[in-house]
């Protein structure tokens, strides 16, 4: 019923707490475009009213006898496989195909991961004006953890991360400590046991020393003071 009101509106006294008249989302976007976000978790009541929105671009508020007219371009958005709900009995096949209009499929995170680095800078910086904060930097071990995860998530996971690793940052450096364990653990397991990871890698003394100097002072920020501080030298 809530759902039902928030699309279609509804009118006084429909039912408890309806103290006055709702326009609904369709009378407010008509005209104009309203986007259906995880559309395959509708009820079937609500895909029949949805189907009727779209067969005869006509409203009807819960409680309300008067049909009204709205122009409305629909998208609509969903992270299952409408199809294979179809089959099941889930969702209705003419609605499925009312909608399929046009198809734009976005392929998830783990397929796009050249993406990875233009998202992080941007959450980075959404979460640290939210919470008022400066940008923090991100270390360079960090893009390799999360080009090395899979995020069943997808970029909402992305997004947490980003989150928390803004929280927990430390002199300014997001460091692969500051990811979520499953993240982080993903990185190191792989890290250690993988293609050039630590069993095929035999780096000189030289080389370890520059590869740690390297990481403190991505965690110093660069500042070089506050690395040699942490090194002792």
């Amino acid at each position: 019923l809530i759902l039902e009101s928030e699309l279609f509106g509804h009118e006084k006294g429909s039912f408890t707490g309806a103290t006055g008249t709702k326009r609904g989302l369709f009378e407010e976007a008509n005209g104009g475009t309203l986007l259906l976000d995880e559309i395959g978790e509708i009820s079937p009541k609500t895909q029949v009213q949805l189907l009727r929105v779209l067969q005869e671009g006509e409203i009807r508020r819960v409680g309300g006898s008067d049909t009204i007219k709205v122009d409305v371009r629909v998208l609509a958005a969903t992270n299952r496989d409408l199809k294979a709900e179809v089959a099941a009995g889930r969702f209705r096949e003419d609605l499925f195909f009312r909608l399929q209009v046009v198809t734009i499929r976005v392929p998830p995170l783990r397929e796009r991961k050249g993406d990875i680095g233009l998202l992080v800078r941007h959450f980075l910086a959404r979460h640290a004006e939210r919470l008022g904060r400066p940008v923090p930097r991100v270390a360079p071990e960090v893009l390799e953890a999360l080009a090395a995860y899979d995020f069943p998530g997808n970029v909402r996971e992305l997004a947490h991360a980003m989150e928390r690793a803004t929280l927990l940052a430390r002199e300014g450096v997001v460091t692969p400590q500051d990811l979520p364990p499953e993240i982080a653990s993903s990185y190191q397991t792989r890290a250690t046991n993988g293609p050039g990871g630590l069993s095929e890698d035999w780096p000189t003394l030289a080389v370890l020393d520059r590869r740690y100097i390297d990481r403190v002072l991505s965690r110093t920020g660069g500042n070089k003071t506050r690395a040699a501080e942490v090194l002792g030298i």
